[in-house]
């Protein structure tokens, strides 16, 4: 029963509004007709969430890849506990929509001169960009967490899980921190990410993951919409922030209403996303492939990110060098204190168009 329900081809959704199920994938990605989303609310998923009591209900377990039966294929790698690639096949061959998924940490985003204050103590961290730290130092920019070969504990039809071990003093952080991601990929097209973490002293933690999205599954950015819920973004001078929180209302940042994305825009700036708890935040729809991405989070922060060569980030976080300014405490903190258990979810939520 359940497996019929699954079986939900992305040409039967397409077939809803408007396109023949036999339309081919290259017609699909150079269509203009595509019907355009009107609200954040209307959207089909890839299939039932009726599956969602038992997640591997009707799925072999693949080992390294996850997948839904609608053709969405997540593929991952222990470098950097990373999403390699997201994939969707509607039987006319394979569109890749995200790439290089990798986790960031310890800390994500700059601190301001590689050195920050805790408990009355100043740390100097890896610098890795100019005289900053990027995304917890190391040799690289993507940082260490990115570059170390985690260890894959566990893995079901519907989850893979890495842990890292990273030793006190490791790039110049406090605390023998212990980080478990856990990656669940329900048959409705959503993957979400479960951070938790411990340390055995008072440290700083800010994980996110950098995957590369681009729902048309090809090499632009261009016809791309995107929402983000965010009245305000931290300003920043010399890629670091003044510690001014701005409104988005007009200027390049404002994605209030779902809107062309901007390409001719370099981006590389952290919005102060509204409410709290976990919710959604933003969506990127490709309108020539009729795919988009909802993303939900816990955080306080998205990082917005366009690398120039077709694709875009949608990175959670707390805020860049949030240890350096205690003006934002109401918004959150970045400091771990020793023993406490951390959690943190953000989810990437694939569905078609109506």
């Amino acid at each position: 029963m359940k497996k019929s329900i699954f079986a939900v081809t992305f040409a039967t959704l397409l077939a809803s509004c408007g396109t023949t199920p036999t339309t081919s994938a290259e017609s699909i990605v150079q269509s203009e007709d595509t019907a355009p989303l009107t609200s954040m609310e209307e959207s089909a998923p890839l299939a039932s969430s009726e599956d969602e009591a038992n997640l591997d209900d009707g799925r072999e377990l693949r080992t390294d890849e996850l997948y839904t039966d609608s053709g969405l294929v997540v593929k991952f790698k222990a470098q950097g506990a990373r999403i390699d690639k997201i994939s969707f096949d509607n039987g006319s061959g394979a569109k890749q929509i995200a790439k290089d998924g990798f986790t960031v940490g310890r800390c994500a985003n700059r601190i301001a001169a590689g050195k920050f204050t805790l408990n009355g103590t100043e740390y100097n961290v890896t610098k890795n960009d100019g005289s900053n730290s990027l995304h917890g130092g190391g040799s690289s920019w993507q940082g260490p967490f990115a570059n170390a070969n985690w260890t894959k504990e566990s893995q079901t039809p519907s989850t893979i899980t890495y842990t890292l071990h990273s030793a006190d003093g490791t790039d110049g952080y406090p605390g023998n921190l212990d980080v478990t991601v856990k990656y669940t990929l329900k048959n409705n097209g959503e993957l979400s990410i479960d951070y938790s973490a411990k340390s055995d002293a008072d440290t700083i933690f800010n994980p996110t993951n950098h995957v590369f999205l681009n729902m048309n599954g090809n090499r632009s950015d261009a016809n791309h919409k995107l929402w983000i819920d965010g009245d305000n973004y931290t300003e920043l001078s010399n890629q670091l922030p003044t510690g001014q929180i701005l409104p988005v209302e007009g200027t390049k940042f404002d994605y209030r209403t779902e809107v062309d994305f901007r390409n001719t825009q370099s981006y590389d700036d952290n919005y102060v996303l509204n409410g709290k708890g976990y919710r959604k935040v933003a969506t990127l729809t490709g309108t020539s492939l009729g795919l988009k991405v909802d993303v939900s989070t816990d955080r306080a922060g998205l990082q917005l990110y366009r690398d120039g060569s077709g694709n875009i980030c949608l990175e959670t976080q707390m805020f860049p060098d949030m240890i350096n300014h205690p003006e934002w405490a109401e918004y959150g903190t970045t400091v771990l204190k020793a023993n406490e258990d951390f959690h943190s979810k953000t989810t990437y939520a694939f569905s078609a168009l109506q």
